[in-house]
């Protein structure tokens, strides 16, 4: 079928398949644009209205209109005093409640076709829940890299670009998503940092991955279950590293399971 006549969400499902792969530059760009379009709006569906997470942040106001007034934390302040000092006057206001994460995913030969779109899907959803600088992806196959860093600021159009190029080709290496996902993450200066891993268990290349996982403040693995399944491996994992497993029944569940651990991690 002729590229025009495809809708954004069918070119997405074929871009990764074998033989698929566009060799006109321009027509690959056009393409990619037009699924990443489609895969991004799948996202908004799901996420709805941005409403980033906040915590309530008590302090001295310094300027009116600041935040609410803390009637409580104030009385006692000025409580037996003539004349309130200007400290004793405190507000509460909300304050964005940030959180670094890193998100590792599979991009081995098992993920073409529709599978390699839904996983844009997810990291999408991930990418619309918070700030651009917060949020590093790293792609892996044999070996892992990283497609988008901690500190870059890529939009969510750009992140879901990026994942749409990807080759997916390969073994399946986890340990090297952990080693390159870790080294990412540890750029990282705020203290709320996690890794977010996108797997079956189920390793064909590489070491054992569960001495890496200890590297982590905190990581949680998206169990992307199917009959070759490693649910123990996932769980020494997540063990290691303060976190938890989290089942996906099936491909067409992991954007909206991603959504539901996204909005566990990033309270």
């Amino acid at each position: 079928m002729p590229l025009g006549e495809l809708d954004g969400w069918t070119i997405a499902t074929h871009l990764s398949r074998t033989g698929a792969r566009l060799a006109d530059r321009g027509m690959r760009a056009y393409a990619e644009r037009l699924a990443a379009a489609a895969v991004l709006r799948r996202a908004a569906d799901l996420v709805g209205p941005m409403r980033a997470a906040t915590r309530a942040v008590s302090e001295v106001m310094r300027e009116p209109h600041q935040g609410e007034l803390d009637v409580e934390r104030t009385l006692e302040n000025i409580t037996g005093k003539d004349f309130p000092d200007v400290d004793d006057w405190v507000v509460t206001r909300r304050q964005e409640r940030r959180q670094q994460v890193v998100l590792m995913m599979d991009t081995s030969l098992s993920m073409s076709g529709e599978k390699m779109a839904l996983a844009a899907v997810a990291t999408a959803v991930l990418a619309l829940k918070m700030q651009g600088r917060d949020l590093a992806v790293v792609t892996f196959d044999d070996k892992a890299k990283a497609i988008s860093r901690l500190g870059a600021d890529d939009p969510p159009e750009e992140v879901v670009r990026l994942m749409l190029e990807q080759p997916v080709r390969g073994y399946t290496n986890i340990a090297a998503a952990l080693e390159v996902g870790a080294a990412e993450l540890e750029r990282g200066r705020n203290p709320r940092r996690a890794g977010l891993l996108i797997t079956d268990g189920v390793y064909t290349v590489g070491p054992d991955p569960v001495p890496l996982a200890a590297r982590f403040p905190r990581l949680f693995v998206l169990l992307t279950e199917d009959y070759k399944m490693n649910p123990g491996l996932c769980r020494s994992m997540a063990d290691q590293a303060r976190g938890d497993v989290f089942p996906v029944k099936s491909f067409q569940e992991l954007p909206r399971r991603m959504l539901d651990v996204a909005n566990l991690v990033l309270r």
